[in-house]
C-alpha cells in the first residue's frame, strides 16, 4: 500500500499542533492531503474517533464523505473498511477506529457526540467563531494520542474572523502552511491553463482565488445580498433555473419573488453528474419542482427534453447575460444560508477588467453556474430586446 503526497505537505503531516490550518488557492491538494493524514492516523494508531464538519450537513456528503470513499477504493482497502452511507460513518475494521461526518446546522447533534480525539474542518470560512468554540469544546480530555483540529478554506476577505483570530491575533500552537495549485504536482494541465486565462480576466480574482491572499475583490458583480435562514412562505412568483454541467457544476436554483424580493435556495450543486441522472435525482428527492416552472440553458435543447419528457415544466432560458445581470440586481436579494455553493460563487462573482484594471461588461467565466442557474430562473423578467421595424416614410 502506497500513498502519494505532494512533499510540500510533508510538515503538515509531521504537524502535532493543537491547530492545523492548510489554506491557499483552488487545486492545490488541501483536502486530499488531510483525508489522506486521517486515514494514515486511523490504520496506524489505536483509539481514534474523528470527527468531520461543514456547516451544512448536506454538503458532506458529495464532498469529503465521497473523497474519503474514493482514496479507500483507491488504496484497495475497501474489505478493510465498514462505510455506513445511512449516517456518513467510516469504521477501520481492524482496529475500530471511526470518522463520523456532522453538519454544524443541527449543533445540538455535535453536542452528543463524545470521545472525539480529532477534527477536520473543510470550507471553514463557511463557520462562525462560535462554531470553533463549540468544537474545541468537543475536543477536550486525556487521550492516547496528541490531539488536532485540522481547518481548511480558501481565503476570500481580510475582514474574515480567522485572519483576525489565526493570522493577526497569532494563535498558540497553531501550524500554518499556504498552498496553490503551482504546488500540486497531480494537477491536469488544462486545469492550470484555466488559472492562466484568469489571470488575464481579472489579476485580482486570480491573486484571491488561483493564489490564496486574503484581500477583497473589486468589481463584485453582486455586493449586496442577505443571507437569511429559509425561502418565504408568501410570494408572488416561483421560478426554478438550471445550468447543465458535468466537468463544471451541475446546478439547480429555486428562486421565489416577492414584491422587489429576490430569494434563492440551491436545490442541487454537484459536478460528474450526467442530465438523465439528475432528472431522476429529481424526480425522486424533489417532486415538487414538477408544480414549478423551469427555465434551463437554451444551448441543450436536448437535454431540455429529456427533463420534458419526465414530467417537468421546462422551457428554453433568456441567455442574455448582461441583460441578466441588472435584472437580478434590480431586486434586493437574499440567499438561504443552506445554499453554500450559491454563497460561495456570488463571494467571487466579478467583472472581467481590461489592461488599465477598468470593469467590462462581461463576468469571469469561472465558477458561475449557479449565477447562471439564477439569471436563467428570472427569464419572464429579463426585457427583450425590440426587434427592427420596417417604416414607410411619405413626404408630404
Amino acid at each position: 500500500m502506497q500513498m502519494k503526497i505532494a512533499k510540500v505537505y510533508k510538515s503538515f503531516l509531521d504537524s502535532k499542533n493543537r491547530y492545523a490550518i492548510l489554506y491557499g488557492g483552488a487545486g492545490s491538494g488541501k483536502s486530499v492531503v488531510t483525508a489522506q493524514k486521517i486515514l494514515i492516523r486511523l490504520m496506524s494508531e489505536e483509539e481514534h474517533k474523528f470527527l468531520v464538519v461543514r456547516k451544512v450537513a448536506r454538503t458532506l456528503r458529495e464532498s469529503v464523505f465521497a473523497l474519503f470513499k474514493e482514496l479507500i477504493s483507491k488504496l484497495e482497502l475497501d474489505n478493510e473498511f465498514k462505510i455506513n452511507e445511512s449516517n456518513m460513518s467510516i469504521e477501520y475494521l481492524p482496529n475500530k477506529n471511526k470518522i463520523v461526518f456532522f453538519g454544524l446546522d443541527n449543533p445540538e447533534k455535535i453536542k452528543s457526540i463524545a470521545g472525539i480525539t480529532g477534527i477536520w474542518i473543510e470550507e471553514a470560512t463557511e463557520l462562525k467563531k462560535e462554531d470553533l468554540d463549540q468544537l474545541d469544546l468537543r475536543l477536550r480530555g486525556p487521550t492516547k494520542n496528541y490531539k488536532q483540529i485540522i481547518i481548511t478554506f480558501n481565503p476570500v476577505s481580510a475582514q474574515h474572523w480567522i485572519k483576525k483570530y489565526f493570522f493577526d491575533e497569532k494563535v498558540e500552537d497553531t501550524f500554518i502552511l499556504k498552498t496553490t495549485y503551482l504546488d500540486n504536482p497531480f494537477i491536469d494541465e488544462e486545469y492550470k491553463k484555466t488559472f492562466e486565462r484568469l489571470k488575464k480576466q481579472n489579476p485580482d480574482y486570480y491573486k484571491i482565488y488561483a493564489l490564496g491572499n486574503w484581500g477583497t475583490l473589486k468589481g463584485l458583480i453582486y455586493p449586496d445580498y442577505e443571507i437569511v435562514d429559509e425561502m418565504p412562505k408568501y410570494f408572488e412568483k416561483e421560478y426554478i433555473g438550471i445550468d447543465f454541467g458535468y466537468n463544471h457544476p451541475f446546478a439547480i436554483v429555486h428562486v421565489r419573488i416577492e414584491k422587489n424580493n429576490l430569494y434563492v435556495d440551491e436545490v442541487f450543486y454537484k459536478r460528474e453528474w450526467e442530465n438523465p441522472r439528475v432528472v431522476e435525482w429529481a424526480k425522486e428527492n424533489a417532486p415538487w419542482m414538477k408544480k414549478i416552472q423551469i427555465y434551463a440553458d437554451s444551448a441543450r435543447p436536448d437535454l431540455i427534453s429529456e427533463w420534458r419528457v419526465a414530467g417537468f415544466r421546462i422551457e428554453k432560458a433568456n441567455k442574455s447575460v448582461f441583460e441578466g445581470i441588472n435584472t437580478v440586481k434590480s431586486f434586493n436579494i437574499h440567499i438561504t444560508r443552506r445554499s453554500v455553493n450559491v454563497l460561495k460563487e456570488i463571494e467571487l462573482y466579478a467583472w472581467k477588467v481590461d489592461k488599465d484594471g477598468n470593469s467590462l461588461d462581461e463576468p469571469v467565466k469561472l465558477n458561475d453556474d449557479a449565477m447562471d442557474a439564477i439569471r436563467y430562473a428570472l427569464t419572464p423578467y429579463i426585457a427583450k430586446k425590440g426587434s427592427a421595424k420596417s417604416i414607410k416614410v411619405a413626404l408630404v
